[in-house]
């Protein structure tokens, strides 16, 4: 810096030495830079006054590395601090998040908000993090739905009002016992509406599907006593179908889209339609039985022996006491609809 016939200041030279202790590579650097910018300055003067702001800014900036940890200027591979993650205070990962959460079990409504994102994450950056996080979180589901089903079986089967067993018998020989049952009520109610009703069926006799179905009517009503009037819309006959005549225009109100078609009717003039298309024996059971009692020719008590399920939510129940339990119970749940 001689070389230049510039003469530095008395306190740059202190302040340089100094810092040259502290920061020897630093400092060799800012002579080497004032080496190279020296030589284009003519006046000794004019060169200090001009490269004492420079200096300045270069000792305050030194200030600032010297409080620095040691040897910070050596540590290239770190880069600079912006490159590094700084965590806010009291800043967990995820997994130590949820860990965390085992010893006080994160409520379902929290669970229920937050899942999804532990699931995306984990999907999106399949990390062991991401991926532990989720999982912890999936276990600590699991253990609640268990908690749950147990609970809940408990209670069930101590309400007589939720355990489907008082409905109908969960034991096999027991199921078989009450359907045996079931199936003789429904064959007394059927006799019972042979008495007052009557089958009328419409068909084509080249249609193989009516000729079929004409075999199961036949069945149905040597069993129960129910009297058959059938009707051929085409003007062909089926062959041993009782009381069969031809009608090749139905009456509109019938409403007739598809053979065959089956009606029950109560004479003088009540008729309802039972189905247009196949229906099999069973099918024809239940569907006679449930349009007798819609036309109220049965009573509800001759209708309800023949369901396979008892029906406990009656609210005809004969015993008051556990009906005013159960309506308590309805209550208290309207409670909590209200309050969402």
């Amino acid at each position: 810096m001689e070389s230049t016939g510039v003469k530095m200041d008395s306190r740059f030279i202190l302040v340089s030495d100094y810092y040259s202790s502290a920061c020897p590579g630093f400092i060799d650097a800012c002579r080497s830079l004032a080496d190279s910018t020296m030589p284009w300055m003519v006046d000794s003067k004019l060169a200090e006054e001009n490269l004492m702001p420079f200096f300045v800014l270069f000792i305050g900036l030194l200030s600032a590395m010297a409080s620095a940890e040691p040897q910070w200027f050596y540590r290239h591979s770190e880069g600079w601090f912006w490159y590094k993650s700084i965590s806010e205070p009291g800043e967990q990962t995820e997994t130590q998040q949820i860990t965390s959460t085992l010893s006080q079990e994160p409520s379902t409504n929290w669970i229920r908000r937050n899942i999804g994102q532990y699931l995306d994450r984990a999907i999106d950056e399949p990390s062991k993090e991401n991926i532990s996080a989720y999982l912890y979180l999936n276990k600590i589901v699991k253990d609640k739905a268990e908690r749950f089903a147990h609970a809940g079986k408990r209670v069930i089967e101590s309400d007589p009002y939720l355990d489907e067993n008082v409905r109908r018998p969960i034991s096999p020989a027991a199921a078989k016992i009450n359907d045996d049952m079931v199936q003789h009520a429904r064959e007394q109610v059927l006799q019972k509406i042979a008495q007052v009703a009557g089958l009328v069926f419409y068909y084509q006799g080249k249609c193989r599907l009516c000729q079929l179905q004409a075999q199961t009517l036949m069945a149905l009503s040597q069993r129960y006593g129910f009297r058959l009037i059938s009707f051929s819309t085409d003007g062909k006959l089926i062959p041993n179908l009782p009381d069969s005549r031809i009608d090749r225009q139905p009456n509109p109100t019938l409403n007739i889209q598809t053979y065959p078609a089956l009606f029950l009717m109560k004479p003088p003039d009540e008729i309802i339609q039972l189905r247009q298309g196949v229906s099999s024996y069973i099918d024809l059971h239940n569907r006679i039985v449930d349009a007798a009692r819609e036309a109220q020719w049965i009573s509800e008590q001759d209708y309800k022996s023949t369901s396979i399920t008892r029906d406990v939510w009656n609210v005809s129940s004969t015993n008051p006491i556990p009906y005013t339990r159960q309506t308590q119970k309805l209550h208290s749940i309207g409670q909590i609809d209200n309050e969402h």
